[in-house]
């Protein structure tokens, strides 16, 4: 496996007419910026600190288990460079009992079989060990600046991905997106977007950050509702800058934008694969069918209805009294027409 390998050269100094004095130091991580260690079985009030330095790079020690930090920016220290870690027993004073481990970080762009197996001192009881370190990355999806992940975002919205290297990592490595998915739908392949239509190429505004900005999407769901969508990526670790592949809409890490510093001109090869991921529930919309409004049409024909029998009984009313008026009249002519027969 290709990894980074800081390489820690131990050499304990012991002077047998003073009472044996055995710290247990260990290298965390060293990085271009921050050298962390454990120390074990030092001495109450003594001190550790990197020769030749600042009061800057100067720790209090402890016999129990402690964990100390020294920032190399502060301490002076060009990383790649050899330096000198001293465990003094006593604060005031030096002896032959302190201990003097000389620390070399470098980068191991090889494959490396982890063990004891590092260059010895010039002492018989010197000591060694490898540490290796991964880079780690995380992913993110935002809506309108807002982290999105294990949330939900509706099938219309707009939404961006950003993938990038943790903070302590930027300043030496970048990264590529290789390979990528959205749960079964291959949107990455080979640093190359699948379908740009659906998930453009990602653009890169500065080293170990790529970004996208996508219509969100998911897999067909005959039931409609929603639907959990998983991306995840693998990335590729580069020291330095990775070497942009070649795609029909441009450089497939993604495209480089303008303005990215000129240190990334000479592409070193990759070291590492890493994985991120995160899952975002994309949901539709309910849309309401519109359908007339039968209650409105209801009291409209009710309203109709009302209004023509009233009409009808109008009319009839109507026609009822000329009928009456007209019976009247001729009840009352006949009258007067029986009445002149009579008189004859």
């Amino acid at each position: 496996m290709r990894l980074i390998s800081a390489l820690i050269f131990i050499a304990l100094h012991t002077n047998h007419g003073h009472a044996q004095f055995s710290p247990t130091l260990t290298v965390n991580s060293c990085t271009a910026s921050k050298l962390r260690l454990t120390l074990n079985n030092a001495a109450n009030g003594g001190i550790i600190y990197i020769q030749g330095q600042t009061s800057a790079c100067k720790q209090t020690t402890q016999f129990a288990v402690t964990v100390h930090e020294f920032d190399f920016a502060s301490c002076g220290i060009t990383w790649a460079s050899s330096f000198k870690m001293i465990v003094q027993k006593n604060a005031l004073y030096q002896t032959g009992d302190d201990k003097q481990i000389p620390i070399m970080c470098i980068m191991d762009l090889t494959d490396l079989t982890v063990g004891n197996d590092v260059n010895t001192l010039d002492k018989d009881d010197d000591a060694g060990q490898n540490l290796t370190v991964k880079p780690t990355a995380s992913m993110k999806i935002y809506r309108s600046g807002l982290d999105v992940g294990g949330s939900s975002v509706q099938l219309t919205d707009e939404i961006t991905m950003i993938v990038e290297l943790d903070a302590e990592y930027k300043a030496d490595f970048d990264i590529v997106a290789k390979d990528c998915s959205a749960s079964t739908i291959p949107i990455v392949q080979s640093a190359c977007a699948a379908d740009t239509a659906l998930f453009p190429d990602f653009t890169k505004p500065a080293p170990g950050y790529l970004s996208n900005s996508f219509g969100a999407f998911r897999t067909t769901d005959l039931n409609g509702g929603s639907v959990a969508m998983t991306f995840s990526c693998t990335l590729t670790v580069c020291q330095g800058s990775c070497a942009p592949a070649t795609c029909p809409s441009g450089n497939g890490y993604g495209r480089k934008k303008r303005g990215i510093s000129k240190r990334q001109a000479s592409p070193t090869p990759a070291i590492d694969d890493i994985s991120v991921g995160t899952t975002v529930t994309i949901a539709t919309e309910e849309v309401i069918l519109q359908s007339p409004d039968r209650e409105s049409d209801v009291c409209m024909n009710k309203g109709g209805f009302i209004a023509g029998v009233i009409t009808v009984l109008v009319v009839l009313t109507v026609v009822l009294v000329i009928i009456v008026y007209i019976t009247r009249k001729f009840q009352e002519s006949k009258d007067v027409v029986g009445k002149l027969n009579g008189s004859a």
